[in-house]
């Protein structure tokens, strides 16, 4: 298995060189060169299987250079139960994501029972192992850069802290995300974590964030890594769940189910469409957005327009305030059926003009191919939150909700449907409370972050003042 890049250069990578690494030199991302197929026979001998021994079959198939028992001993300390023991039925022990069903055929997939409460913990634990014990030195960077809307941030830092030799550096947006989010990310102070805030959006972070990582001889001469949805680890990461999830959720192999997915950066929902070209039986993978619904109008019209940094909505599921999603590439290289040309023509008129077009012919092909979008807003956020206490006894976050309510009402009639829970709903308590009259507890045995929290002052964002951050931080 060998890497290549979503608009056209031929230098093929291994996955212990694209590990870490941002972008490929010509600025787009690193693919497989081949999408590896699961039969359905193959799916039969996965039942049963549990959680760290399907993410070892999964990884083998994008990772082959891996010595086996090397990346078995990994996926198994990776993905102990009792690393992610924070979920609703603390009777469940085995279950790493577990899934509840709620009516007609719908369930949350729960993915948010780590550390840190985010679905970040599932591909950044199996991160900072792989970083620690299979990649050789010559190739471990020195610094890890990314941005961060507060709970992938707080992943990394509680999985990177206290690495020897590895600084983490995280940019994130002033006063754009709960207060909750900010105690758990802030209030992790090792010395090798070092938080930047930036004034602006999240947008304007990823976008400072991705100019200096896209500087091949800036990140050469600093050792500097990405840590940020791009990766393809994280990707691959995503990909276990979806499989474990559908065997657990049918009466047959074979079945079809569909998945409602908070939309976010994309890589949650990338991951999900790459289970389905790799076989996995789904129906219909519906992207949920809230209020910054970039993407679901790209689906409605075949048009994809971002919103400018200045015109971001900051809304009450900020995790999700993102206009132009840094995965969007990869979904349209598959979509595309690998036409790096085409992808790199369209990702050149996003540059040059905010926008780009497909044609008439991919517009059609796009309304077939299995993936639809839904919107939703403030109001619609808390009707679910309300439905979910009153009908289910069950508190949700609200970029869960949205999830919920774009999965509700577009998914077929008798048909399985999983929706993804990114987060924990104590970490939203304000929007909570106004949509319930109940404040959401901490889950039972979670060390509560300290309620006094003091972000680092913020800067203006520019490249000269995070250039000067990180190669400080690299002396």
């Amino acid at each position: 298995m060998q890497y290549v890049s979503t608009r056209g250069d031929k230098n093929a990578r291994a996955f212990t060189y694209i590990s870490f690494t941002a972008f490929a030199p010509d600025g787009g991302l690193w693919m497989p060169d081949e999408v590896p197929q699961v039969t359905p026979e193959k799916l039969h001998t996965w039942l049963g299987t549990d959680y760290a021994g399907l993410a070892f079959e999964i990884f083998h198939l994008f990772a082959p250079e891996i010595p086996r028992r090397d990346l078995w001993t990994l996926c198994r300390d990776a993905y102990q139960p009792k690393e992610f023991s924070f979920r609703r039925n603390p009777f469940d022990a085995e279950a790493v994501t577990p899934v509840t069903w709620l009516r007609d055929g719908v369930a949350l997939l729960e993915l948010s029972n780590g550390p840190t409460l985010a679905f970040d913990d599932l591909s950044l634990r199996f991160a900072s192992l792989y970083l620690q014990r299979v990649l050789p030195e010559d190739k471990r960077p020195r610094i890890l850069l990314g941005a961060t809307s507060g709970d992938m941030g707080a992943s990394a830092a509680h999985h990177f802290a206290n690495i020897p030799g590895v600084d983490l550096v995280l940019v994130s947006p002033k006063d754009r995300m709960s207060q909750c989010q900010a105690r758990i990310l802030y209030n992790e102070t090792a010395p090798n974590i070092h938080h930047l805030v930036g004034e602006g959006t999240f947008d304007d972070c990823q976008d400072l964030v991705n100019r200096v990582l896209a500087d091949e001889e800036f990140c050469r001469e600093n050792r500097i890594g990405a840590i940020n949805s791009t990766l393809w680890m994280r990707i691959v990461s995503h990909l276990v769940y979806y499989f474990w999830s559908y065997l657990q959720a049918v009466d047959r192999v074979g079945e079809e189910v569909v998945y409602a997915v908070p939309a976010g950066n994309f890589g949650n929902a990338y991951a999900g469409w790459l289970a389905k070209r790799m076989g996995l039986p789904i129906m219909r993978l519906i992207v949920a957005t809230n209020e910054n619904d970039t993407f679901d109008r790209f689906v409605r019209t075949g048009v994809y327009r971002p919103r400018p940094s200045s015109e971001t909505i900051q809304t009450t599921s900020p995790s999700m305030d993102i206009s132009r999603a840094a995965n969007v590439e990869r979904f349209l290289y598959s979509f595309l059926k690998g036409d790096s040309r085409r992808v790199r023509e369209l990702m050149v008129l996003l540059e040059d003009t905010g926008e780009f077009s497909l044609s008439s012919e991919e517009f059609a092909r796009l309304r077939r191919c299995g993936l639809s979008s839904g919107s939703s807003d403030h109001p619609n956020r808390l009707e679910i939150i309300e439905e979910m206490r009153v009908n289910h006894h069950v508190f949700v976050d609200p970029h869960t909700a949205d999830a919920l309510y774009s999965g509700i009402i577009l998914h077929p009639v008798g048909v399985k449907t999983l929706c993804l829970e990114t987060v924990q709903p104590v970490k939203f308590p304000r929007m909570v409370r106004a949509a319930t009259g109940h404040n959401p507890e901490w889950p039972f045995g979670y060390k509560e972050p300290p309620e006094v929290v003091t972000p680092p002052a913020s800067h203006a964002l520019s490249e000269e003042w995070l250039r000067g951050a990180v190669s400080e931080i690299g002396l």
